[in-house]
């Protein structure tokens, strides 16, 4: 999103994150908010109507309760009309604002459930088996199958998981294989953590680290990053030796694999 969009989209979910602490509900809210995103996705027309800088903010959002009053909730249909008053820097930024709206609906339930570092903690590791299990990984992106079904096929691989989880993988599952499962689940967990108020370090490593090691990485990085970090460890034996982390878009690579790389890469010049 461009400045003028990602402004929008800060004051819309500031508004709405105070109202959910207030009113509470965030399930039905977010199924509320997704399946407005959907209906809109579906409706080109309608959204671009939406979006439309030739009316006015007024005009829009008398369309929008024109055609939505009566089919989602009160709360839900202020919130989409704060969203068609703002000006968008492109068209697909209200379904994009819309999906991130459902998302931190979602994580305020878990949060309020006091489910919130669980919920990331198994997104982290539902990406790692989608990293490790190729089959899983296609059939769950393959866009041959409806959306519906691989949203249901998601829910029964990852059965055990909290129900925010569970909601958050079927809408991860709609949207492949654009962007990607992996992707959509990364940046769900990032959304969980920064409702946490900390950092995510994604590090792997040859060999599982022993409970001193772990929490000594952790000072580091805190230290680094100047705020708490959560360190999730997934091990690799294709790194041979030393760690690599990633912390949002910044990767710190240390294993032995990539310096072997670099040495090789070093004598072919």
């Amino acid at each position: 999103m461009r400045s003028g969009s990602e402004a929008a989209l800060a004051a819309a979910r500031e508004r709405w994150d105070a109202l959910l602490y207030e009113r509470g509900n965030e399930a039905a809210f977010a199924r509320e908010i997704f399946d407005l995103a959907d209906t809109l996705g579906s409706s080109l027309s309608l959204a671009r109507s939406l979006t439309d800088a030739s009316r006015s903010g007024d005009a829009r959002v008398q369309l929008a309760r024109d055609v939505l009053t009566g089919k989602v909730s009160g709360e839900v249909l202020d919130l989409l009309s704060g969203l068609v008053r703002e000006h968008w820097s492109d068209d697909d930024d209200l379904l994009t604002s819309l999906e991130e709206l459902g998302i931190l609906t979602v994580l305020a339930g878990a949060q309020r459930e006091g489910r919130l570092m669980r919920v990331e903690e198994e997104l982290y590791r539902c990406m790692r088996v989608l990293r490790d299990e190729r089959d899983v990984r296609v059939v769950l992106s393959d866009p041959v199958f409806p959306k519906e079904k691989r949203a249901d096929l998601t829910r029964q691989i990852f059965d055990a998981v909290a129900p925010e989880t569970a909601t958050l993988l079927g809408r991860a599952a709609v949207h492949a294989p654009q962007p990607s499962l992996a992707q959509s689940l990364l940046h769900m967990m990032n959304e969980a953590a920064g409702r946490n108020r900390h950092l995510v370090a994604a590090v792997t490593a040859a060999a599982p680290l022993t409970t001193e090691q772990e929490e000594r990485l952790t000072r580091i990085l805190t230290a680094r990053y100047g705020q708490e970090v959560s360190v999730h460890v997934a091990v690799e034996s294709a790194v041979v030796g030393g760690l690599r982390i990633r912390v949002g878009d910044e990767v710190i690579d240390g294993s032995l694999a990539t310096r072997i790389r670099h040495v090789r890469e070093e004598i072919i010049k």
